[in-house]
């Protein structure tokens, strides 16, 4: 029964963490969770290992998620692309479908740190811009005097 204890308390705590990772502060967490704080810190201060290993299998689990939606993603694309040209199924829903995989991609690749090649590539070039070059415009007006004569 003890271990059972034990569990719980280190999943009340887990669920501390996660609130904070999504930003709140340590009271709120606690009291979302239904745990006082001093517990959370003594569960935290005492079982160190059980957090880790639990932390551990939270992150593969994600890393399973983002595989098997990113392994997903090009298939979707292909039944949206073709749900497209059919008559019977709604495109939108498919499309909804593949945006909010999408979203879950970039939350899950965000939250592991792995980042875009693309995102990159546009914030070096966001960062120096394009590269501007001093010239004469053949638009230009030329200043030329012009006289008119008047009948006065």
């Amino acid at each position: 029964m003890k271990s059972v204890t034990k569990a719980s308390r280190v999943n009340n705590a887990l669920q501390v963490i996660q609130h904070m990772n999504d930003g709140m502060s340590v009271v709120d967490a606690c009291r979302m969770a239904g745990m006082p704080r001093s517990s959370f810190y003594y569960i935290v201060e005492n079982n160190p290992e059980s957090i880790a290993d639990a932390q551990a299998i939270i992150e593969a689990n994600n890393r399973e998620q983002l595989g098997l939606i990113l392994a997903s993603k090009n298939e979707i694309l292909r039944k949206v692309i073709s749900a497209g040209l059919a008559d019977e199924t709604k495109p939108k829903d498919r499309l909804a479908i593949f945006m909010k995989l999408s979203e879950l991609a970039d939350g899950l690749t965000k939250d592991m740190g792995i980042d875009s090649g693309i995102e990159n590539q546009a914030h070096e070039f966001l960062k120096h811009g394009p590269k501007l070059v001093a010239a004469k415009s053949r638009f230009t007006a030329t200043e030329r005097t012009v006289t008119f004569e008047t009948d006065s």
